[in-house]
């Protein structure tokens, strides 16, 4: 009780110096262009976010009344052009990530328009599944939310507002979704909202729900909820994923490491990771959904969804972005990342970017 107190009084500190800590704030852009200029890795990776941003600059943005994802098979329409439409999200960050590093104005005003757009036609359901791939769109918004029009910002918070109080509606206790992976989605998506609009019932909301989640999701022995309900490895990763990411916010936010955390019962998101990394190194492997508790997941495989074929082996490279999150917390895990072969750029190489100049204090 006392540390919650005392994250209680920070975040309303946190309200006061209105800082950036879901996007790269103005420090970090600086690092960042430095990076550009000096290592030829990150230039290569930032010229394949501009390549992005300057196709965006003549297209127009897609916005999708209802985002249909969870709980629909790969082949379903609307998840289909649910699909097509999220293509907006990476356009977004990547215009706001241009604007910051170039200075344009165009790149600015179609971003906003992205923005705007988004928040005129979408309805937020409140299903956190859905709502956690606006990953792009939260850091790309906080960016550069302080550098557009009041009129356009207040359309945004708005939008925002309506995310973060449909979960808030949907995350009540009594049901399992208020506990197993679906609630480390919500609690990052509200605390990703929360830091953006300094807002301190959203922040408070996500810095006490995620000690609750690593005691109640997370087992002592390193297990979580999901990977015992589910017998796969994917969402045990479905887990860490969000509380990293939320626990690195928090971290950037007011030093506290949630990473490290350690509940009454023994749970930490660190101790997750641990138990994961025999299965990343190779050194256990585990068939996948053999024992599933839960009925979608045959459906799954019934479709023919690779992925969630029942049996196929845990691919350590399945596992890596997890492991480049909790690299900003544990410099060690870059070992068993090295060694994973690399079979193509992905998120994952950015991220060990970002962690760089986030965590270069």
């Amino acid at each position: 009780m006392k540390r919650i107190v005392v994250l209680l009084f920070i975040t309303g500190f946190i309200s006061i110096v209105n800082a950036q800590f879901v996007g790269l704030n103005k420090s970090e852009v600086n690092q960042l262009k430095g990076s550009a200029k000096s290592e030829k890795k990150t230039a290569d990776l930032y010229t394949s976010w501009l390549n992005i941003a300057n196709k965006a600059l003549s297209e127009n943005p897609n916005p999708r009344d209802t985002i249909v994802s969870e709980g629909h098979l790969t082949n379903h329409p609307d998840k289909i052009a649910s699909q097509i439409s999220m293509k907006d999200y990476k356009k977004i960050y990547a215009l706001s990530l241009a604007y910051q590093i170039e200075g344009r104005p165009d790149y600015l005003s179609k971003v906003t328009e992205y923005l705007v757009a988004w928040a005129t036609v979408n309805h937020p359901t409140g299903n956190p599944i859905n709502d956690t791939k606006l990953d792009d769109v939260m850091m790309g918004y906080d960016m550069i939310r302080s550098d557009i029009k009041e009129s356009d910002r207040q359309t945004i918070d708005n939008w925002l507002v309506t995310i973060a109080d449909a979960e808030l509606k949907k995350g009540k206790k009594g049901k399992v979704t208020s506990m197993n992976n679906w609630h480390s989605h919500r609690l990052k998506v509200v605390g990703q909202i929360g830091f953006i609009l300094n807002d301190k019932k959203y922040i408070d909301y996500a810095i006490t729900g995620i000690e609750t989640q690593i005691t109640t999701n997370l087992n002592p022995d390193g297990t979580s909820f999901d990977f015992l309900e589910r017998d796969a490895m994917h969402y045990h990763l479905y887990d860490l994923e969000p509380l990293t990411t939320l626990a690195i916010i928090i971290k950037r936010a007011n030093g506290t490491n949630e990473f490290t955390f350690v509940s009454q019962k023994e749970t930490s998101i660190k101790k997750s990771f641990d138990w994961l990394l025999p299965y990343m190194t190779g050194e256990k492997t585990h068939a996948e959904y053999v024992n599933s508790k839960v009925e979608f997941d045959r459906k799954r495989a019934q479709n023919h969804e690779k992925a969630f074929e029942i049996g196929h082996l845990f691919q350590p490279t399945q596992g890596i972005y997890a492991l480049v999150l909790a690299s900003f917390f544990d410099k060690s895990y870059l070992n068993v990342i090295d060694k994973i072969k690399k079979v193509e750029k992905d998120a994952w190489e950015w991220q060990l970017v970002l962690n760089k100049v986030m965590s270069n204090k």
